[in-house]
């Protein structure tokens, strides 16, 4: 059996438990390991909730306490999310792309010069 040598300094063991993976990995609202937390007052308002949830495909812990006053902030949170991931964005055009006027044109030839 044969020695492996390298030229450089010898290399340190890494400092954390796991070596190669990410360990402060982000975790987002409505998946399995952060599910949306929901109190509602009724079993029919329940209902509508998780109806809401499936179609969507989030994960929620939804809650019946006639007691306590309905806390959907997780769910307006998740609605907001979804409206701002689906807006449309317009890319510009670069100045090599055809003009968007539609004359055949460079873009720099064309609308920029104006």
């Amino acid at each position: 059996m044969s020695k492996f040598f390298y030229k450089g300094r010898p290399m340190k063991k890494p400092t954390h438990s796991s070596p190669g993976f990410e360990t402060n990995a982000t975790v987002y609202l409505g998946t399995d390991k952060a599910p949306a937390q929901i109190s509602v007052q009724s079993e029919v308002r329940k209902e509508e909730l998780v109806a809401i949830f499936a179609e969507h495909g989030w994960a929620s812990k939804i809650e019946v306490n006639p007691d306590q006053e309905e806390n959907i902030r997780d769910l307006e949170i998740l609605q907001e999310r979804e409206n701002t991931s689906q807006a449309q964005t317009t890319k510009a055009a670069g100045r090599n792309d055809p003009c968007p006027c539609g004359s055949g044109k460079k873009y720099k030839k064309c609308c920029a010069a104006a």
